[in-house]
């Protein structure tokens, strides 16, 4: 009897719907790891608050004034005006303490401004609370902007706030409106005459709204808890499984914050670069077969990737067993540190070659040379690559062709940068391919 239901399992019976309903479950209901707002939306959040706020709390205060001038329980009504002035007044300082906190930045401001964001969310809803409250709690429909506070805390700021929001809007609905029912607190003590309404003549069609009225705030906070997540996960793969594979790890993590602009002008930098391919790999792909030597192909090029960002270098390119490295772009980088750490690089290129081989004897040879290139996007609105390109990349490359294998030759301006701190010998003067004047290089020792 299992065969019939292993074959049943994997023609997509219950068994193979078991993740798919799981993942849902787990981006329905629980937070997958989406980062936090940036401390560069709290600031724009406290912003939008300062400057809307008067179209909201004048017409709102002038409403309240209004009816608790002929209110039926004057004391009850200027209780709730005084009430809702207090929290007006905590809102704006409240923001602005914000935007200072994430205007001025430093160590603890993360901190202090996620704290002053769960204080203004809660006057929010406090606010909003008693605005219901003074006009009847079941009846009013400023309860639709509980489910509004729960849609944007979670859409624009994260998990914890969203959820925060849904809490206590719903502890605050349910909480007031059964006080109301029970008359513990005067039902809208704004109007001058009773509101005859069926929930507060009939508790179970009461009972039967806060349920429903709660159950709806958290639906629409686990629904756009789902449509987060599912974005983050589609962002995290874009950036972690697709940029990464294109773009240095820098311009990944601007990307994965949204500050990158891929169409930046180019622009002129002093940059160093390094090209290293292995020696003989043709015939050595001829003698293992395609299959063997693209494992092993893989293995090299993840390791020269690895060691490349370890030295905090940009993998620009691969073409077969040849990469090409640079130091200086796309971050900014002194040039006599940026020679140091490609040789350094190279040196630890060559020594780990013969651990990556195993049976097979692994030889490269590097050509590192530094001078002004143009850093940039090149390429259409289609298809671009970030690259360096002029006579110092050129000039690089040639000098991997001409280097010895199992060593480094450097030009003459990365020596010179060295400046003694690598034992170099010099070469004889080369007559590269493309370069008319001769050019004097010098290997590592």
């Amino acid at each position: 009897m299992r065969a019939p239901a292993d074959a049943m399992q994997t023609r997509g019976g219950p068994g193979h719907l078991g993740a798919p309903v799981r993942e849902f479950c787990r981006d329905f209901f629980t937070d997958t790891g989406a980062r936090r707002a940036p401390r560069q939306r709290l600031h724009a959040s406290a912003w939008v608050r300062l400057l809307s706020a008067p179209l909201v709390l004048v017409p709102t205060g002038l409403v309240l004034s209004t009816y608790a001038a002929r209110a039926p329980y004057p004391v009850h009504a200027r209780r709730v005006i005084a009430a809702w002035l207090l929290l007006q007044s905590a809102y704006l300082v409240a923001n602005a303490a914000l935007l200072a906190v994430t205007r001025r930045g430093g160590r603890d401001a993360s901190g202090i401004a996620r704290a002053l964001t769960y204080a203004v969310l809660t006057v929010e809803l406090v606010t909003n609370q008693l605005a219901m409250h003074a006009t009847g709690t079941l009846v009013s429909p400023s309860a639709l902007y509980i489910v509004m506070f729960v849609a944007v805390y979670r859409v624009f700021f994260d998990f914890r706030l969203g959820r925060f929001a849904a809490v206590l809007g719903a502890v605050l609905y349910c909480g007031v409106g059964a006080l109301e029912l029970a008359h513990v607190i005067r039902p809208h003590p704004l109007f001058s005459s009773p509101v005859p309404h069926l929930f507060y003549a009939e508790p179970a069609a009461a009972a039967t709204l806060l349920a429903t009225m709660s159950a709806g705030v958290f639906l629409v906070f686990f629904a756009s808890n789902y449509a987060v997540n599912q974005a983050e996960r589609l962002h995290r793969y874009l950036t972690e499984s697709v940029l990464r594979r294109y773009l240095p790890p820098s311009l990944v993590e601007r990307a994965a914050h949204g500050e990158l602009r891929m169409d930046a002008e180019p622009e002129r930098r002093v940059v160093t670069v390094m090209f290293t391919d292995l020696v003989g790999f043709t015939s050595l792909s001829e003698t293992l077969g395609a299959e063997a030597v693209g494992r092993l192909l893989n293995r090299y090029l993840s390791m020269m990737a690895d060691v490349a960002h370890a030295h905090g270098a940009t993998v620009d390119k691969f073409v077969g067993d040849a990469v090409m490295i640079v130091f200086g772009a796309p971050d900014p980088l002194d040039p006599a540190e940026q020679a140091r750490r490609c040789v350094a690089l190279a040196q630890d290129l060559q020594a780990a070659l013969p651990l990556l081989g195993g049976d097979v004897r692994l030889v490269a040879r590097a050509g590192i040379n530094t001078g002004e290139a143009v850093v940039g996007n090149f390429g259409s609105l289609s298809r671009s690559d970030y690259t360096v390109i002029g006579p110092a990349v050129n000039v690089a490359a040639r000098l991997e062709t001409a280097s010895e294998p199992g060593r480094i030759l450097v030009g003459e301006a990365t020596a010179r940068l060295l400046d003694g701190a690598v034992p170099l010998e010099p070469a004889c003067e080369l007559r590269l391919k493309g370069v008319a004047a001769p050019v004097r290089a010098f290997f590592v020792r």
